[in-house]
This record gives structure tokens, C-alpha cells and sequence, in this order.
């Protein structure tokens, strides 16, 4: 079950190792040296490092820096179809256990093979000349680097802190995980929320416990790398600028290996900067105003980029064109959410050259607005940030301009606004969630599933969102094995994640159609469409989806940090027939 934890005070002592005192300092300029050569290609001397491949191409400077192929964790991974080797500490020299890591190569997994021991001479051959301790010739991707003894020595010794000790919360037997809820979401979500992942978790549990998961291969098996998980709800009090004050003393009393999940109604930043700063990972939460700088965080994966997406979809639509708008006009609403997105709007197109107005929507004096709008003439836009009953009263009275209008599926929904006719005419709604019959498809199993735990679906989007982020991240922390290190934990979500979608969509077809694995759905109706009509799920439909979320094209590559990269641009009334995405726009800011 999930524990729910408040914050007390409590007094912590911090035990360092003990290391000896002479030649200490030494030792820690040697492997800052080892850190920067590693890290960022870079000597003692601020010049880059150098080397060249077999084909004789010089690279220097951050190209040739170790991190580019063998990661931050050291464990390496696959370019191609290429095995990048680990090599911390445990991997070439033999220190502590053997290191035995995943090979993903499309779809296939194999298993790492321990090499023999480097020591110091062989380390070297393998650098400067590509010799390998076991033989032969290591690959072309691999530099031969211009080291000298001292920056050998360097390297190595930043090597042995690699990848050493697991990162807190990481257990041999239990993995110690946390969830975030920020202050102002509604007692019905909460519950939803937190029962969905409840009931996620003890389902993890029991087939780790029970050990009969179908899942679990021979590797995992022998190594007994799947562990247990226990779950504390981190409840956040208070403006938010005390919520990273509360953060620091949960991980201190608790050390948690990541946040899974989180709930939050617009406010996410102290949450990201206290994973950034902490190191503690924080795996897809369910936010639609993502922090700023979430784009180059280290350790915090978002499902798309928040309203922030839908503004820059929008700012893309408008300067595309052969006539871009000479006026723009933004009608925002007073909550967060609203103000987010007209920022990213506004700085975009700004910066564009196109003149841009932002007006504050107030109920007070909606006749406000009608002469501005006036002033739009058809190459302008209107975009408007606010929520269903705000924009009901917005056009109330107000002729629609002749303007494009631009509105936003995560204020008013993905129907039709409740305002008059008129206003269809030039509306379009930007959506970030996969269009309604694909999405129903991609949610076959997730509503089947919460059919069986009797969950009652109160929010379709955030249920589905805390399924997906439990089930992948159950899925890449067993893909782990025993190396259960934060930063290894974002490689394996950046390498593979787009490969457990391919295979989830697989597997459910296959047990779809042979009659198992929740049996064939009959009919599935998705939350988000308030119209009474109900969308089948059909074999076509399911097998022309490509994820397993409400979310369209997920996947990550090295840095990025959103796994949906783009919005659907539609008309706000379409033809029955829009709603599978055929007639909408997909555009990849």
C-alpha cells in the first residue's frame, strides 16, 4: 500500500566514508580531471582532448568526450548496431561483482559478457591504440585517444567512482519509491489518482512476490534483480516556495530512488528543481503546465511538452504561411495554466516580428473586448486561453472576428465550445492527446484493467497517464537488472522506450486476436468525448495505433525529455469521420 508521509522535523547524521588523509586532495583533482575528460572532453589545461578512429578522422573537444557513447553511467548502450560496452570501475578493472547489462538491438535482447580484467598497461593499449585486453581491435567508433600517464591515471580513477554504489532508495530487496501531490487538486482526483497507482503497485508487488510473472526471464531469474516497491505519497502544504524545503526533508528522513508519477493542478517547477538538484529522478508526472527548462533537465521525463506544446504548434501554424499575420491577439485567462501558454505564445511570435497583444480576461467587462477583436482582420489571429465557462461568457454578445480563432483542448476539452455558431466558422483546437478512436484503441487494456480493479474512471487522461508511467517504469527498472543507478535509470528509459511501445502494441494485437490477454473488447468509449456515441475498437484500428497511452508517438532519444513531440491542429466542427485524426494536422513544433 502506499504510505502517506508529512513532514516533521528530526535531527540527521551524515556519515562519510573515511578516507585516509594523505595524498586525499590528490586523489580529488585526479578524478575531477577524469570527470572532465570523461564529461566533456576536456584536459587539465582547458585544451581539448584529441583523438582519431581507425579512419584516421580527428575528433576533439566534446565529440570525443567518453560520455557520448558510453553515457554518464558508464554503462554504455547501443548506437546502431553497435554494442557500446560498460566501462566503470566493476566493468574493466573487476572491482566488486561482475557487471552484466541489457543489449537491445531492435527487438531482441541479449545479455553483456563480462571481459577479462584491464590493468594499467592494457588500459592504456585499449585507449591509445585500440587494442583490447582480450585481443584484436576494439570498434571504429572508438577513439584512439592522445593521453598522457597522468590523464590515463586521471581517467581511471574517475572510472572507479562510476556506477559504484546503487542510488539511494535502490535496495536488494526493495526498491524505495515516492509519489508528489501539490496543493489544490480536487478531493475526487486525488483518489482517483492515488487508487490507480495504488492498485498499480500492488499488482507490482504480487507478481514479484508471487514469481510466476510470464515476464520475468532467465537472467532476472538467476540474478533475482526484480525487487519489491514501496510507495510514499509526498502531500506538499503551502505557497511554493516552501515546497522545496518540504522535498529536501522527505529525501532526507526517506531517501526514495525516484518520483513515479505526481498529480499537480498547474504548478510543477519546485518539484522539477528539486529532482534536478537532488538527482532523483521524476518519472512522468501528470502536469499540462511543464516547468520551464523542463526541455534540458537531466532527470525528469514529461509526457509532451504541457500547454507550452499547444502555444508553439500555434505559433508554427501562423509564421508557416506565405502571409503571416500582421496581429495577434491573446485573450487569457487568470488561472496559471492560461498564463503559461500565452507566455510561450507570445515569446515566439514576438520574436517573430508580429505584433501581439495579450488582454486579461475579466468577467467584470466582457464589452471590453469587442473593438479590439474588431480591429482582426482575416490574415490575424485570436487565440484564446481560457476555460469553458469563461469563454461562454467571453463571446456572449461579442460578433465573431474575422480572424483564424485558436483554442485550446486542454482549457475547454475536444468538443465543440458551448458559443454560437458563428464562431466555428475560422476555430481551430489545438490537442496534444491522440485523436479520440485511436486513443479509445490505445486504451483498450488500460480500461479493461480498471474494469476489472473497479476503479471508477473520473479522469480518463490522468488514470491512463499514472497506468503508462507505472507500467514503464516497472518495465525499464527490470530491463536494469541489479544496476539500479538514477542516471543509468534515464538511459534505459531514452534507449528503449520507444521499443517497449512497439512491443506492448504487439503483444495486445496477438492476445486480441487469439482471444486472450482481457479478452476482444466490444465497445469502448472514451471520457474525454461527451457525445453519446460509442467507438468501436475494432482489429484495424487497433493494430493502426502506435502506443499503449492517451498520447500519440511516444518515444525519447538521448536528452530529450518529452516523449510526444508534437499537437494535432483541427477544425472545432468536423466531420464524424476527423475523429480517428485522418483529417487532422500533426505538427512537430
Amino acid at each position: 500500500m502506499l504510505r502517506i508521509l508529512f513532514v516533521h522535523c528530526c535531527l540527521l547524521i551524515v556519515i562519510l566514508p573515511v578516507l585516509p588523509v594523505q595524498g586525499q586532495q590528490a586523489d580529488m583533482q585526479e578524478i575531477e580531471l577524469g570527470r572532465r575528460i570523461y564529461l566533456d572532453g576536456q584536459l587539465a589545461d582547458r585544451k581539448p582532448l584529441m583523438g582519431s578512429r581507425s579512419d584516421s578522422i580527428k575528433i576533439g573537444g566534446s565529440q570525443a568526450a567518453c560520455v557520448q557513447c558510453h553515457r554518464r553511467s558508464g554503462l554504455g548502450g547501443v548506437e546502431g548496431n553497435e554494442f557500446i560496452p560498460p566501462i566503470n570501475g566493476h566493468a574493466l578493472f573487476g572491482d566488486g561483482d561482475p557487471v552484466t547489462v541489457q543489449i537491445d538491438k531492435l527487438f531482441n535482447q541479449s545479455l553483456s559478457t563480462p571481459p577479462k580484467p584491464y590493468d594499467d598497461k592494457s588500459f592504456a593499449a585499449a585507449m591509445r591504440e585500440g587494442r583490447p585486453v582480450s585481443g584484436g581491435k576494439l570498434s571504429e567508433l572508438m577513439p584512439r585517444y592522445e593521453l598522457t600517464d597522468g590523464q590515463l591515471k586521471a581517467v581511471t580513477a574517475y572510472l572507479r567512482t562510476l556506477s559504484v554504489t546503487r542510488s539511494p532508495g535502490a535496495g536488494a530487496k526493495e526498491i524505495h519509491l515516492a509519489t508528489v501531490i501539490a496543493p489544490g487538486v480536487s478531493p475526487e482526483r486525488r483518489k482517483a489518482f492515488v487508487d490507480t497507482l495504488n492498485a498499480m503497485v500492488n499488482q507490482h508487488n504480487v507478481n514479484v512476490a508471487s514469481g510466476k510473472r510470464q515476464r520475468i526471464s532467465p537472467i532476472e531469474r538467476r540474478l533475482q534483480s526484480r525487487r519489491k516497491w514501496a510507495v510514499d505519497i509526498w502531500e506538499l502544504t503551502g505557497p511554493s516556495s516552501t515546497w522545496g524545503t518540504q522535498l529536501e526533508q522527505h529525501q532526507q528522513q526517506n531517501p526514495v530512488f525516484a518520483i513515479l508519477s505526481g498529480l499537480a493542478l498547474d504548478e510543477w517547477q519546485p518539484v522539477q528543481d528539486f529532482c534536478e538538484q537532488g538527482k532523483v529522478v521524476c518519472w512522468f508526472p501528470s502536469v499540462d503546465l511543464v516547468p520551464e527548462g523542463a526541455d534540458k533537465g537531466a532527470y525528469s521525463l514529461y509526457f509532451s511538452g504541457g500547454v507550452q506544446l499547444e502555444a508553439e504548434v500555434i505559433a508554427q501554424r501562423l509564421l508557416s504561411g506565405q502571409k503571416k499575420p500582421e496581429k495577434i491577439i491573446q485573450v487569457v485567462g487568470p488561472n496559471p495554466t492560461a498564463r503559461g501558454a500565452a507566455q510561450a505564445a507570445h515569446k515566439l511570435l514576438a520574436e517573430a516580428g508580429i505584433a501581439v497583444h495579450d488582454i486579461e480576461w475579466s468577467p467584470s467587462s466582457p464589452a471590453r473586448l469587442a473593438d479590439p477583436l474588431n480591429t482582426l482582420e482575416s490574415r490575424d489571429a485570436l487565440l484564446v486561453w481560457l476555460q469553458p465557462a469563461e469563454l461562454k461568457d467571453f463571446v456572449a454578445g461579442i460578433s465573431a472576428p474575422e480572424s483564424t480563432v485558436f483554442v485550446s483542448s486542454t482549457m475547454i476539452g475536444e468538443v465543440a465550445p458551448d458559443w454560437p455558431a458563428e464562431w466555428n466558422k475560422n476555430a481551430w483546437l489545438v490537442q496534444r492527446l491522440e485523436m479520440t478512436e485511436l486513443r479509445a484503441a490505445n486504451l483498450v487494456r488500460f480500461k479493461d484493467w480498471s474494469k476489472y480493479r473497479q476503479l471508477p474512471m473520473v479522469d480518463e487522461k490522468m488514470q491512463s497517464e499514472v497506468y503508462f508511467a507505472v507500467n514503464s517504469f516497472s518495465w525499464v527498472v527490470a530491463s536494469m537488472l541489479n544496476n539500479l543507478y538514477t542516471d543509468y535509470l534515464i538511459e534505459r528509459a531514452e534507449d528503449t522506450l520507444s521499443i517497449r511501445e512497439a512491443m506492448q502494441v504487439q503483444e495486445e494485437v496477438q492476445a486480441m486476436m487469439m482471444g486472450g490477454g482481457g479478452r476482444r473488447p466490444q465497445a469502448i468509449k472514451s471520457s474525454a468525448d461527451a457525445s453519446p456515441a460509442v467507438h468501436t475498437a475494432d482489429m484495424n484500428l487497433l493494430m493502426k495505433r502506435e502506443g499503449t497511452s492517451a498520447y500519440p508517438r511516444l518515444s525519447l532519444g538521448i536528452g530529450q525529455r518529452f516523449a510526444s513531440k508534437g499537437a494535432y491542429l483541427r477544425k472545432v466542427v468536423a466531420d464524424v469521420s476527423d475523429s480517428d485524426g485522418s483529417h487532422a494536422q500533426w505538427i512537430v513544433p
